[in-house]
């Protein structure tokens, strides 16, 4: 091995292990494992920047706006059938993994699932159901229907980036739509006939906060004659104190929250407290101005506004502390509480640093708000009424706006051509506004999109991907063409499985192509393989974005994940394998 192979291997896994272990967030750790390759001369930064005017990766983000304005245009009506009292949990659950497949074929999944998982929760919670048993089939529908098309998953985009940059051929409309329908309904009626039996039944996080609510929040009051009286939250010492936290301040059954630190108290303000209770009751009993009030009001649950969301695997607030991250004014919402793994975390929340899939309690204002549309936090607890009091033409130019996708899908128009055509009329016709655009635009996700290319590009340039693939060959070169499929699938696979499908692809693409020249085969059997792998993650929760978020929604832990994905997963490897082999006719 040589030197800029070593480094290569090296900065391959950190970056493994930094996505596995959420030390970063995913953009940081994609640019950090980038800076090292061109400080060392392995990448240029001509490489690193091609990226930049990559038609393919251009056209990931093309797609995602268009998916917005195709949001707009359909609304909640599209799922209006869904969500009728008197379907039975099994009709429920068809209806949906159904729907959610076959418009996950078209549009971004990610906008699918975080618009989904409130109206799942909700349908759940009326009908006296578990939304456990629906989150996880929500996201592996919406990851199966992904695979149908060139455009239903960032994955095969991103890997037709890759095969731009080597003037490759491009995958296909045939190359995904057979492989994909099969793998969708056979996963679909797993989900149905098995996964459901295996899916567990949780309790709702937020109905078990409002039968212990003690447990999250105690009621203080700032009597009559109290010191504290006139003196702000600051000056009272109530703003940094050690295990507990101000969040709320009740006043004539008016709610200020989020707490500044320059509120003035009043008499007969009833104060808020989160965190170690213990600590709470040390505090009252230091005669300071609090006490316990007579008529307790914590069981007057209509005070209180709790929204459950979920921190996003490409957040701004991983690895930041929370009391660093200016949280209330951004999002006019103070945590409560901080679940992760299914476990809340006892510490006092302004220390934490948030991770990727952290579910929150938040305590919210009148107006919550998410300025960063889906990049930080997924509200998933915000049920709005279904109306379909919608502008007549409104069907038409999401009819067009199909009818248009369904060309660039089959190669009839460039997909480039066909997204940003659409974008325009959008504007145009003021569906989208800027403010739209900007929400939607995620740089982060260019960071990490523009970095895994020039990470393909070290590995192969180092010729560290042809030593890979020298030693899967010799691996299994006994046991013929299929078992070298059947090895990149697999390692592909796992390594989906613990950090993002984007790297994942990116890492396995010149290994595939290396082993397909050293093979002697036709490269599309081998891209074909890792494409369909790379969104293969059903066995943990970090693999792939819309897994992570409904882990904390549905109460999972990684073990629910490995026994409803792990059979799916062996079905899965079983399926696409064959298929490959035979359609590719390399057995």
């Amino acid at each position: 091995m040589v030197f800029t192979q070593i480094i290569t291997l090296l900065v391959v896994l950190f970056l493994i292990v930094s996505l596995y272990k959420g030390w970063f967030n995913p953009s940081l750790s994609f640019f950090i494992s980038t800076m090292v390759l061109m400080v060392t001369n392995i990448i240029t930064p001509q490489e690193l920047l091609r990226g930049l005017s990559n038609q393919q990766i251009i056209t990931i983000f093309l797609l995602v706006l268009v998916t917005a304005g195709m949001r707009i245009i359909y609304g909640t009506e599209l799922f209006a059938n869904m969500f009728r009292k008197n379907l039975s949990p099994k009709q429920f659950l068809l209806r949906m993994i159904v729907m959610v497949s076959s418009i996950s074929a078209f549009l971004n999944n990610i906008p699918i699932v975080a618009f989904m998982i409130p109206y799942v929760k909700d349908w759940a919670d009326k009908t006296g159901n578990s939304s456990s048993k629906f989150l996880i089939p929500l996201s592996f529908a919406t990851i199966f229907g992904g695979m149908i098309t060139v455009i239903g998953t960032s994955t095969n985009l991103v890997l037709n980036g890759l095969l731009t940059e080597y003037n490759l051929t491009l995958l296909g409309f045939t190359d995904f739509i057979y492989l994909g329908i099969i793998i969708t309904v056979i996963g679909c009626l797993y989900l149905y006939f098995v996964g459901y039996h295996l899916l567990p039944q949780h309790d709702e996080k937020i109905d078990t906060v409002r039968q212990n609510l003690k447990e999250y929040i105690v009621e203080t009051l700032v009597f009559e004659g109290s010191p504290l009286i006139g003196k702000t939250v600051r000056d009272a010492g109530l703003r940094k104190m050690q295990d507990i936290y101000l969040v709320e301040i009740n006043r004539d059954n008016d709610i200020i929250s989020p707490v500044a630190p320059d509120e003035i108290l009043k008499e007969n303000d009833l104060l808020f407290f989160s965190g170690n209770t213990d600590s709470i009751y040390n505090l009252i009993r230091e005669d300071n101005g609090l006490s316990i009030p007579e008529q307790n009001n914590l069981e007057q649950l209509g005070q209180f506004n709790f929204i459950e969301a979920v921190v996003s695997a490409g957040s701004d607030l991983i690895g930041v502390r929370i009391k660093d991250s200016d949280f209330r004014n951004r999002f006019n919402a103070s945590i409560i509480a901080i679940h992760r793994g299914g476990k809340r975390i006892a510490v006092k929340v302004g220390e934490m640093h948030l991770s990727g899939g952290d579910f929150l309690l938040l305590l919210a204002g009148d107006q919550v708000t998410n300025s960063t549309g889906y990049k930080d936090l997924y509200f998933v607890s915000l049920p709005q009424k279904i109306s379909t009091a919608k502008p007549k033409w409104y069907p038409w130019a999401g009819g067009i706006a199909f009818a248009s996708l369904l060309l660039g899908i089959t190669g009839l128009v460039p997909l480039f051509t066909i997204c940003l055509v659409l974008l325009t009329a959008m504007v145009i016709i003021r569906l989208l506004t800027i403010v739209d655009i900007k929400r939607n635009l995620d740089l982060s996700l260019l960071v990490l999109l523009v970095c895994s290319l020039a990470i393909g590009v070290a590995l192969e340039k180092s010729g560290t991907a042809q030593l890979i693939a020298h030693g899967l060959i010799n691996a299994v070169k006994s046991l013929g063409s299929v078992a070298m499929i059947s090895s990149l699938f697999v390692v592909t696979l796992l390594l989906t499985s613990l950090i993002t499908n984007a790297a994942a692809v990116s890492i396995m693409f010149p290994i595939a192509m290396s082993m397909a020249e050293q093979l002697h085969l036709s490269y599309t059997p081998f891209f074909v393989a890792i494409a369909f792998a790379a969104s293969g993650s059903f066995i943990t929760p970090i693999g792939y974005q819309t897994n992570l978020m409904v882990y904390g929604p549905g109460g999972y832990s990684f073990k629910d994940f490995l026994k409803v994905g792990g059979p799916l997963t062996l079905i899965y490897t079983i399926i696409c394998v064959t298929f490959i082999s035979l359609f590719y006719n390399i057995v």
